[in-house]
């Protein structure tokens, strides 16, 4: 069963009986994730949607998971600096408070494309919340571009405000990940940062990985196995473990709790 500490939980319903809500406990763990949103489609490579994890999620006992800063620099690191920082119970309160405004604990799946009618090739911002209920999902297409967003989408949008303030003025440590998602497919050798290295994974049969979207191929590994990954690149590529195809493209990054293993 999903439960979640009691700082957590005494919040959340008071935040239900201030704006007249379902009464009832939130049962998440504390290593669960309570709330994640993340960006999905637009007009971008595949691979950089299998290397893009969610914007925040936040879990039982208050941590908040989210992307730390990243340089400029070409190319950059191939692991993505996660981070980590815990919120007191005001912000909780403040953050569920938004929960109930968006009506997240009524929904189940449910997607706002209406910006559709005004522009193309934009992402979809997704949230998705947990409670005792179940898993419940709310979908915005180009969350932002309307004038006059609905009451749900301007929450939606303070949400996402409420995280970043949050985040910018927290203090924060790396997160420490316990599993770690590997997609591998075929990697094109820049000249310019040449750097073709052995194959890393004691796994090679990849046939045995999950099978992906153009010829991507998915397999999760503990995250001691980050270790070897702690100088390679966004340009690294590995020998292909058959020794004789052409190297490969590893996108590797920490998973977040509440994410599936291989989308």
């Amino acid at each position: 069963m999903r439960r979640k500490s009691l700082a957590v939980v005494v919040p959340f319903l008071l935040v239900l009986a201030a704006c007249g809500g379902t009464d009832g406990v939130v049962e998440v763990g504390d290593d669960e994730a309570l709330l994640q949103i993340t960006s999905e489609g637009g007009f971008a490579p595949v691979e950089l949607s299998l290397s893009s994890g969610p914007r925040y999620t936040l879990l039982g006992d208050g941590r908040l998971i989210f992307s730390g800063v990243q340089t400029m620099e070409f190319p950059g690191p191939l692991l993505p600096p996660y981070m980590v920082a815990r919120l007191d119970g005001n912000q909780m309160g403040a953050v569920l408070a938004k929960v109930e405004d968006i009506g997240l604990p009524d929904i189940t799946d449910e997607l706002d494309d209406s910006a559709a009618n005004f522009v193309a090739d934009a992402g979809t911002e997704v949230i998705t919340f947990w409670d005792e209920g179940g898993q419940h999902r709310y979908a915005v297409y180009a969350l932002g571009i309307e004038e006059s967003p609905s009451g749900r989408n301007a929450a939606f949008l303070e949400l996402i405000e409420t995280f970043d303030r949050f985040t910018a003025e927290a203090t924060a440590e790396p997160y420490d990940a316990v599993r770690v998602r590997i997609v591998a497919g075929v990697g094109l050798v820049d000249p310019d940062f040449a750097d073709v290295r052995e194959w890393p994974l004691g796994t090679t049969d990849l046939s045995e990985w999950s099978e992906l979207a153009n010829g991507w191929r998915c397999t999760l590994q503990e995250a001691s196995i980050l270790d070897v990954f702690a100088d390679a690149t966004q340009t690294t590529t590995w020998k292909h473990p058959d020794g004789v195809s052409e190297p490969l493209s590893l996108l590797v990054r920490p998973l977040h709790p509440g994410e599936p293993e291989c989308p």
